[in-house]
Parts: C-alpha cells; sequence; structure tokens
C-alpha cells in the first residue's frame, strides 16, 4: 500500500456582475501499516519496546485485512454460483417448456384438430 492523492477542481462563473467560484481539494491518503523509519527511530528513543509492538500491530492488521479479502472472495463465489444455478435451471426448465410445447403442437396437427390449430 502506498499514499493516493486525490484531486477535486471546481470552477463557475455567474453572469455579468462577474461573481466566480473556485475550488481545489487535495486530498492524500496514506494508508500504510508502519510509520515511516524516521517516525520509528524517534519512537524507539522514547520507548525502545514500542517498535516491537508496533511489527506486532503492523501483523495482526495485515492478517485482518488478509481475513477480510478471504470472507470477500467468498461471498463472492457463493454468490456466483448461486447465479449459475438459477441460470442452469432457468434454461433447463425453458428448454423443457419449449420441447413441451412443440410436442403439444405437434400432437395438435397430428389429430388435426381445429381447436388446437
Amino acid at each position: 500500500m502506498a499514499k493516493q492523492q486525490i484531486n477535486q477542481k471546481e470552477t463557475q462563473l455567474s453572469t455579468s456582475q462577474g461573481a466566480a467560484k473556485q475550488i481545489e481539494q487535495t486530498l492524500t491518503v496514506d494508508d500504510n501499516i508502519l510509520p515511516s523509519p524516521q517516525d520509528l527511530a524517534a519512537y524507539k528513543d522514547v520507548d525502545p519496546e514500542i517498535v516491537k509492538h508496533l511489527l506486532e500491530l503492523a501483523r495482526k492488521e495485515q492478517d485482518h485485512r488478509h481475513d477480510i479479502d478471504n470472507q470477500k472472495m467468498k461471498m463472492i463465489r457463493r454468490t456466483e454460483s448461486r447465479t449459475e444455478r438459477m441460470n442452469f435451471w432457468g434454461m433447463t426448465f425453458a428448454f423443457l417448456c419449449m420441447v413441451l410445447f412443440i410436442g403439444l403442437t405437434a400432437f395438435a396437427l397430428y389429430l388435426d384438430n381445429p381447436w388446437f390449430a
């Protein structure tokens, strides 16, 4: 993971009065689990055990992210499987209905019954 930036620019002009509006926003998101090496060195000066604690927290966070990703993938697989099954059975019943309809039509033509024709 790395730093991500989201930029938003907006410019609006109004009537002949000359009213205008301009907005520019930049949002920077750093989703790194660990602080920078300089921050780690500063933390280590305050408490020598803090680095081990932060590494343990980073491992737990990574495990949690992997767990969440695995749960999402299981849900997606389950949903796709259900959709596949519904499509299969829908097509199967549609095919059987068509065969039945064609069979009834052929039988009606065979009997030469004007009610079916």
